[in-house]
């Protein structure tokens, strides 16, 4: 057999019955909520696996119909204890087709393989509940929503589910709920009834043992009274015979108490037979569910070890603290669990005491109903007797004068007789009477007992449910209670762990913030390195620009120097040229040669001179550059007003003036390239000066100010590093000491008898409040404890040592 796939995949049993039963409980009665059905639960799982069958614990909400019937046997029990009946959210019938692929359906749905079938709406299961079938039946027969099925296909579907029954709960024919006539149906809703249990009749009580009432002595007894009387009147002799005097009457003596009766036994279920589980046990899990609360915990990651000033040091450290506080908490919330589950237990003994108290009480103060009973009977009878005897003594009494006055004549021969006769006629009216009184006694004194019986009986079982609910409530507060402290307590740990994660927090930020400035001012004095640095690298790189600028200047140079030659080889062929021509040339000719030549070089003198000033100009446009393009302007228009006037004036060859115009345009590009560079290196060296100069007197605002923060950063490490120093420069035996502490290991601990806090902390293992309360007063006036759970566990004790005000010192001492 197995179970639908559920969604625990732990228990992953399938059933394959084509039946089979799905049950929800309501919320009061879940078995997380309601001890007493989780025990029915596990009762019937242990049954089903002994039986090698599949347990109901590893298939609900599923059951087979077997199943099914062993936990409402069991449930009856609690029903019966309780008083109370257990309601379902939800039940019904699933039908499952193994020649189909098994998928799931939902509840109100006749969607997937299983699905739903019958629905029970509405069910409760009482102490009258006999079995499945009687409530499947009458549900098909009696629920609106059938109403539009006939009867023929009810009886159908009934007679396929009475075979699936038969053959999983393997139960007799006699123990099926009898199916209705079509006439019951057409009558209204139908109830139905199981053979077996219809006939049977619970197991008749023992009978109190029959009493007798003795109308001479008006006492009870065991055995029926025998008449001594004689049977008939004796003939006297007709003689004179005084009348005796009545003998005087006696008062009943109480009767004997009898004996109470044995309580009714209780109504035995087929569950009797089974096995129980150790009632130890049980209580001890109930009180250890009751009294459970959960630690809450930090959330926590695992993350990599980081060292100060890099960054994700302060999460880590605060991880890592988080991962001691969350061990802490559940430590603590363990000594609670175990403290909750002691108490409970201790609670539930003494309501159980209270309960047999109440219910001894009871029985004491109604043990002496019977006894009460008789004299109550017996004192009412003897007075009725003594009135109706009185009545009769008087009548006889007339009559007997009547008789007297009659037989006046024959006195002496009748009077013996009529005495006689009077006699007779009083023991005859007695025994007549005290029979008549006797049967009346009998028969009241049964009835009334037997309802004085059946209300004690009735009062004593109230009483005793009363009992074990009020207190089975007082101890589900009591749980509630405890469960209520230790999660106080647990957030009251949380809280102060909160803070003091807050200040470790700022701590290790402070840490953190050191560091990092350090790591920032590091930082800085490389980059101000690196732009004192750069001016030089510019200077290099503007030295490399002069050096090729010079480079340049002599390339510049030699192409001067080429042009001289070509213009020396020039003049030389010109002078060849014009001694060539001196033939055929007229003085004309020669003189306007040698004006040329004069005007030549005048014209070179000119140029010379005009260089000059303008160099000089230059420079001192250097010295003083306002409005240097006026005057440079001024100059060259001077110059090219020379040359324009020059040339004019000149009527020489072209070739001649070519060539002056090439070596006047050589002589100023030369000038002009010498003045430019000049004008760049005094520039570039003004400023390198300057800058120089800012970035020395930069430098030295910097290096005072990262020596103020290198220094103070130092300071600020220095500190740590004591702090650190000092946190780890305890002893070995004390920190070992503290170890065992927080392990909760007295063994351990014994090794370090020394140690300034053995005495408290061998209290706060032992759970021992006044060792821990003579301990801290040992302690004097410095209270301090260097460990916040050594505090908070000696603040605890302290008040559960009475000690409020002491517990309020450490707790001040601590924070």
């Amino acid at each position: 057999m197995g179970l639908f796939h559920r969604k625990n995949k732990k228990k992953s049993i399938m059933l394959d019955d084509k039946y089979t039963i799905r049950l929800e409980f309501a919320d009061q009665f879940k078995p997380e909520n309601n001890t007493q059905v989780a025990e029915a639960i596990q009762s019937a799982s242990e049954t089903e696996k002994n039986n090698g069958l599949p347990a109901l614990d590893q298939t609900l909400p599923f059951a087979t119909l077997k199943t099914a019937e062993d936990l409402f046997d069991n449930l009856r029990d609690v029903v019966a204890e309780t008083a109370e009946p257990i309601e379902f959210d939800y039940l019904a019938i699933w039908l499952f087709d193994k020649t189909k692929k098994a998928k799931m359906g939902k509840p109100n749905s006749d969607d997937g393989n299983p699905h739903e079938y019958i629905t029970l709406p509405g069910f409760k299961l009482n102490y009258d509940y006999q079995n499945l079938t009687k409530v499947i039946f009458e549900t098909i027969f009696n629920l609106p929503e059938n109403s539009d099925v006939s009867y023929d296909e009810k009886i159908e579907i009934c007679q396929d589910l009475k075979q699936a029954y038969l053959e999983s709960v393997n139960v007799g024919e006699n123990e099926i709920a009898r199916l209705p006539k079509k006439d019951e149906i057409e009558k209204g809703a139908v109830t139905l009834d199981v053979p077996a249990y219809s006939t049977s009749e619970p197991p008749a009580e023992a009978e109190p043992k029959k009493q007798y009432y003795d109308a001479k002595t008006h006492t009870f007894s065991d055995h029926p009274i025998e008449d001594d009387a004689p049977s008939t009147t004796e003939t006297v002799a007709a003689e004179p015979v005084s009348t005796p005097a009545p003998a005087p009457i006696e008062k009943p003596k109480p009767a004997a108490k009898p004996t109470a009766p044995a309580a009714s036994t209780v109504h035995e279920t087929r569950s009797a037979v089974r096995a129980v589980t150790d009632a130890a046990d049980d209580e001890q899990k109930l009180a250890r569910e009751k009294g459970h609360v959960s630690a809450p915990q930090f959330e926590v990651a695992e993350l990599d070890p980081v060292e100060p000033g890099q960054h994700g040091y302060v999460e880590y450290q605060l991880n890592q603290r988080k991962k001691t506080f969350n061990a802490l908490l559940q430590n603590s919330a363990e000594k609670i669990n175990d403290k909750n589950e002691k108490a409970i237990l201790d609670l539930r003994e003494s309501y159980k005491t209270k309960i047999e108290k109440a219910v001894a009480n009871f029985r004491k103060q109604h043990k002496n109903d019977a006894a009460n009973l008789h004299a109550k009977i017996a004192n009412e009878l003897y007075a009725a007797k003594q009135r109706e005897l009185k009545a009769e003594y008087a009548k006889i009494d007339r009559q007997r004068e009547d008789d007297l006055e009659q037989a006046e004549r024959v006195y002496h021969q009748q009077q013996s007789k009529i005495n006689s006769d009077s006699e007779n006629n009083k023991q005859q009216a007695e025994q007549r009477l005290s029979k008549h009184y006797e049967q009346l006694a009998n028969k009241r004194f049964d009835t009334e007992w037997a309802e004085i019986k059946r209300r004690n009986e009735d009062a004593e079982t109230k009483l005793r449910q009363e009992k074990q609910r009020h207190y089975e409530l007082q101890a589900r507060e009591d749980a509630a209670q405890l469960r209520v402290n230790g999660l106080d307590l647990l957030q009251q740990m949380l809280t102060d762990e909160t803070q003091e994660l807050d200040d470790y927090r700022t701590q290790v930020t402070n840490e953190h913030l050191n560091a990092k400035q350090i790591v920032i001012s590091e930082n800085r004095s490389e980059t101000e390195k690196q732009r004192i640095q750069a001016p030089f690298e510019e200077l290099r790189e503007a030295n490399k620009t002069i050096s090729d600028l010079k480079e340049q200047l002599s390339r510049t140079e030699a192409l001067r120097a080429t042009a001289e030659n070509e213009n020396a080889a020039l003049k030389s062929d010109k002078q060849l040229l014009q001694e060539k021509n001196d033939s055929l040339m007229n003085e004309k000719l020669a003189a306007a040669k040698e004006l040329s030549t004069k005007d030549s070089k005048n014209k070179n003198d000119e140029l010379n001179s005009t260089l000059s000033n303008y160099i000089k100009f230059k420079l001192a446009t250097e010295m003083q550059p306002q409005q240097p393009t006026t005057r440079v302007a001024a100059v060259e228009s001077t110059a090219v007003a020379t040359d324009d006037h020059q040339t004019s004036k000149g009527h020489g060859e072209q070739y001649t003036k070519q060539m002056d115009g090439m070596l006047h345009g050589v002589k100023r590009l030369v000038v002009m390239f010498f003045l430019l560079l000049v004008l760049m290196i005094c520039g570039f060296s003004y400023y390198t000066y300057r800058q120089h100069k800012e970035n020395a007197a930069r430098v030295e605002q910097i290096t005072q100010t990262m020596n103020k923060k290198v220094a103070k950063a130092k300071q600020t490490n220095s500190n740590v590093v004591q702090e650190s120093y000092k946190a780890s420069s305890a002893t070995d035996e004390t920190q070992a000491a503290l170890n065992a502490l927080h392990a909760n290991n007295g063994t351990e601990l014994d090794k370090y008898k020394n140690e300034k806090y053995y005495a408290l902390d061998k209290a706060i293992i032992n759970n021992d409040a006044k060792a821990a309360d003579a301990a801290v007063k040992a302690m004097g006036t410095d209270l301090a404890m260097n460990d916040r759970y050594r505090s908070t566990q000696a603040v605890s004790l302290l008040n559960q040592a009475g000690d409020t005000a002491l517990a309020n010192k450490v707790s001040d001492a601590n924070k």
